[in-house]
């Protein structure tokens, strides 16, 4: 399996890496340690999560994928694992966050509240991608990267990145990180190709 550096960070992935977000829904918990073994012996290092996982969002099952998945990794090596999720953000009205009723600021209530459940749920002391899922430009930026740079210097979170973000929302994450001097996005997860261009808006 071929690896690869997350931006700039001393974080090198496999080529491939495992999406989780059925995990707790649609596939059971037995299907699911499956699959995760099955991808871990293929030489799969990198597993993303969420806190609003298994999908479709419901309040009876949000954060299921999320325990699965610190099940599982208690029957591996930590440091072998690179483990992503995210914190929930405003959708659009696609998604509706079952989490923290319903709170979607990416503010430092929020993140923080976030970090701490997703830490307890995944059972582990670090998470090494901690991703901001679905913008928030109503919350500054500059509130948003501070949070999440004091997670990195706490030790709570190695790195950060986003998901669903549009190319301003990059830019201006980006310039506010330069000017503040914290912790910068390394990562995008997006839904993007030559027949997807949407995030280019």
């Amino acid at each position: 399996m071929k690896t690869r550096r997350l931006g700039k960070s001393a974080i090198y992935v496999s080529d491939i890496c495992m999406g989780t977000m059925t995990f707790g829904s649609q596939t059971d918990e037995k299907e699911a340690m499956r699959i995760l073994d099955e991808c871990y012996d293929a030489g799969i290092n990198f597993y993303d999560a969420a806190e609003n996982y298994p999908v479709p969002p419901d309040p009876k099952w949000a954060g299921r994928t999320e325990e699965i998945v610190g099940k599982w990794m208690k029957t591996k090596d930590r440091d072998s694992l690179i483990i992503a999720t995210k914190v929930s953000g405003p959708s659009h009205g696609w998604i509706k966050s079952s989490q923290r009723a319903g709170m979607t600021a990416m503010d430092r209530h929020n993140i923080t509240r976030a970090v701490e459940a997703s830490l307890e749920r995944l059972d582990t002391d670090y998470i090494d991608l901690y991703q901001t899922h679905w913008p928030d430009h109503g919350t500054g930026f500059d509130e948003t990267m501070e949070t999440l740079d004091e997670l990195v210097r706490a030790g709570l979170i190695r790195i950060i990145g986003c998901s669903n973000e549009n190319a301003w929302g990059l830019m201006k994450s980006l310039a506010t990180a330069e000017r503040l001097g914290t912790a910068r996005y390394q990562t995008i997860q997006n839904n993007f190709s030559l027949n997807n261009r949407r995030f280019e808006d």
